[in-house]
């Protein structure tokens, strides 16, 4: 038998160079390179060494500025290569040197150092990597180790490099390879929103997520349906689209404007590029892109069709909601993006801001409750009043309607309702909608379950649901919680109801929440109430954890709607009241507090302000 011997050699390890290193670093490329040690722009410096022994030197760089074949591989614009030509890095320099020139070494060197490269970048200049390229000169070597490192040859450079910052023809052509550092690469570097992964680690947490899945322009987006709204003003003087005009609203309010003067002068500073990307027209004379004025703003607000508005902008959230919730989150859309709730300390909303819906008790659930806009004084002297229906996990409007000042909410509740698909849903109300027609819409024709308060406006109910006996309610669930100064014990009793004890249609069970208050350092009980419901929904279904976790995701549309809409964007201060403006500005609070929602935002107040100081990303988040 013949016996073969292999040499002991140590474990491989590929680190950075370290500062006192690069010295020695150049003088090796020096020596062993062709091109020598000179790397540009991002600069990247790696050794991979057995034990003492240095065996190979890599060296990454800025990407190529112009490069076609890469260019055509990625497929983005000319825009998107100047924004995301960062995140693609070049290996400008692979050395293996004579101490470690043996088989599959190479291959191995790269697949180490490919691993850690995104992270090292960003640790290093604040953004990660995407793609990796690099070029081989064929008169020299073939490749086979990039190839052996799985890199993918697009093919040949045309031969021509830059000196002194002209294109100079040299007459030999490079093979160009690149490596995916992430699945789906090109797609990411080319899509018209940027990926969380582009975002710096902080921003990541911060605010966004994949704004890809948040479908604002194209063919089917908000600005689509937007060009689609009827416009009523007549053609003689209009020098701005509609959709252009609400798409700088918008973007303004996601900036922090609150008022058309505040969004006039907001529009106004932006430069040439950026009013383009809201749609803005050139001037013909000027030839400079102009920004609508105030006056242009308060007419538009007050003649658009709110109605339409209102319709267009939350079918587009309705429809974010139910792509998210079938699985069509994509990639990035499942993390920062998860239902979570504004953070009471640092935004000051009141403790029950808290997400009740979350973990695996969570329903979906909808909310529906109305709002005053107290400074919006019609000329009758009875104040805007609109009503909303939110969902619980994701706090994002999907409906909304004006109450007329002849009526009432209850009117509304099931045109409010009626185009939105509720099979399986959980819709919570508060005691006003404690009504026997709301109930058998719901159940009979939306195919949904209803949790509705009961109170003493519906003697007869509310009598019997208090007098049922204490012997039929199943064991009690608590939860608590600290915040605001004080701590918090909410307890739920649940009794299922057999036939004909609540003269209510569809109903299945009573709910009793208990909840006592006290604060949090002294003990001293604060203050304790009781709230009473019914519930279509079996208690097989849904125990006291889930009926629970709905009561409290219910008050969300009050401190995660309501309140953030009054106490950070200023609703109730704002003195616009002329025709649909109103309502229209409401509409797009809810469209900025939705999307925001949407792309990860836990605290409204501090993403806004975020956007304030970087007005790029309100065009980002609306995909301009």
């Amino acid at each position: 038998m013949r016996s073969e011997v292999f040499e002991r050699r140590e474990p491989l390890v590929v680190r950075l160079v370290h500062a006192g290193e690069v010295a020695r670093f150049n003088d090796l490329l020096d020596e062993h390179h062709f091109l020598g040690h000179h790397l540009f722009g991002r600069v990247m410096r790696y050794v991979a060494t057995e034990g003492d022994e240095w065996v190979a030197l890599v060296g990454f760089g800025s990407a190529a500025l112009s490069l076609r074949p890469r260019e055509d591989y990625v497929g983005w614009s000319e825009q998107a290569k100047r924004r995301r030509l960062r995140y693609v890095s070049n290996n400008q320099r692979f050395c293996v040197l004579p101490a470690g020139r043996r088989p599959n070494l190479a291959s191995a060197v790269l697949g180490r150092v490919l691993r850690r490269l995104s992270p090292d970048v960003e640790a290093a200049y604040g953004h990660p990597v995407l793609l990796v390229e690099t070029f081989t000169d064929p008169a020299r070597h073939s490749g086979s180790c990039y190839a052996a490192a799985n890199f993918v040859c697009l093919g040949e450079t045309s031969g021509y490099g830059r000196r002194n910052g002209a294109w100079v023809h040299h007459g030999r052509p490079k093979r160009c390879w690149v490596y995916q550092l992430r699945p789906n690469a090109p797609a990411l570097l080319a899509a018209e929103f940027d990926h969380p992964l582009l975002l710096s680690k902080a921003n990541r947490k911060a605010a966004m997520t994949d704004l890809n899945q948040v479908v604002i322009d194209g063919e089917e987006g908000l600005l689509a349906k937007l060009c689609a709204l009827p416009d009523h003003r007549k053609p003689r003087g209009v020098r701005h689209e509609l959709a252009a005009i609400l798409l700088v609203c918008v973007a303004a309010m996601l900036a922090g404007a609150h008022n058309p003067t505040e969004i006039a002068e907001w529009a106004a500073d932006l430069s040439d590029e950026a009013r383009l990307r809201l749609h803005l027209r050139r001037s013909p004379s000027s030839g400079l892109v102009v920004a609508p004025s105030v006056s242009t703003l308060q007419r538009t607000l007050r003649d658009v069709d709110r109605q339409a508005l209102d319709r267009v902008v939350c079918e587009t959230l309705a429809e974010e909601v139910h792509k998210r919730r079938n699985g069509g989150g994509g990639e990035g859309a499942g993390g920062p993006s998860s239902p979570g709730t504004d953070n009471p300390s640092s935004c000051q909303e009141p403790a029950a801001s808290d997400d009740g819906g979350s973990g695996p008790a969570a329903m979906f659930g909808v909310a529906v409750d109305g709002k005053t806009l107290r400074g919006a004084v019609q000329p009758d002297g009875r104040a805007v009043h609109l009503l909303s229906a939110m969902t619980h996990d994701e706090r994002v409007v999907i409906a909304q309607e004006e109450v007329d000042h002849k009526t009432n909410e209850i009117k509304l509740f099931c045109p409010l309702l009626e185009n939105l698909d509720l099979s399986g849903a959980l819709v919570t109300a508060d005691a006003m909608h404690a009504q026997r027609g709301h109930a058998r819409f719901l159940v009979e024709e939306k195919h949904a379950d209803f949790l509705l308060y009961v109170k003493e406006n519906q003697p007869s109910l509310y009598n019997e649901v208090v007098c049922t006996p204490p012997e039929a309610f199943g064991e009690a669930y608590t939860e608590t919680g600290k915040g605001h100064g004080r701590a918090e014990a909410r307890t739920i009793r649940v009794a299922a109801t057999p036939d004909g004890l609540v003269e209510f249609p569809h109903v299945k069970a009573v709910v009793r929440i208990d909840r006592e208050v006290h604060d949090a350092k002294t003990g001293e009980e604060r203050w304790d109430e009781t709230a009473w419901a019914v519930t279509s929904a079996s208690t097989s279904d849904a125990g006291p954890p889930r009926l629970l976790a709905a009561s409290r995701g219910h008050w969300g549309i009050e401190n995660g709607l309501h309140w953030v809409r009054d106490a950070t964007m200023g609703e109730d201060a704002s003195k616009v009241r002329s025709g649909s403006a109103p309502r229209a500005l409401a509409t797009m609070r809810n469209f900025v507090i939705s999307v925001l929602r949407l792309a990860g935002a836990r605290n409204i107040a501090k993403a806004l302000r975020s956007i304030s100081r970087r007005p790029a990303l309100a065009f980002t988040l609306l995909g301009l």
